[in-house]
């Protein structure tokens, strides 16, 4: 069973050996709504923003009548513009009392360099 952790690396599920699998079969259970928050987490006297303030980047629903990989943008009214831990909030599923089953997440970004020479 995986537990959560908070402001730390994830655990890990393992599969015995160097392959796997897992069965999905609950449809219900896939999440609905999510919020992603963002926030700088550590010191760099480099980057002159607010360390520890968590900004919300996303609000959306995972759609089951859509592909199984989709995409959601971050918001514009981000402050931050740079974050190096990411929250995911699910706030609802499918419909199942019991609990809510996460798949996959991508979380995809740019290095620090390339936002930092976009704001100047």
């Amino acid at each position: 069973m995986l537990k959560p952790s908070f402001r730390e690396p994830g655990q890990c599920f393992p599969l015995k050996g160097d392959n796997g699998f897992v069965v999905a079969y609950d449809r219900s259970s896939a999440p609905k709504n999510c919020r992603v928050y963002g926030w700088y987490q550590g010191y760099d006297a480099d980057i002159a923003i607010e360390k520890g303030k968590m900004f919300l980047l996303a609000e959306f629903s995972y759609d089951l009548d859509k592909s199984n990989a989709q995409t959601f943008n971050v918001l514009d009214l981000v402050g931050s513009g740079l974050v190096n831990t990411v929250r995911f909030e699910f706030t609802s599923n499918h419909g199942n009392t019991d609990y809510t089953c996460i798949y996959r997440l991508r979380v995809h970004g740019h290095g620090p360099t390339s936002v930092l020479m976009a704001q100047s």
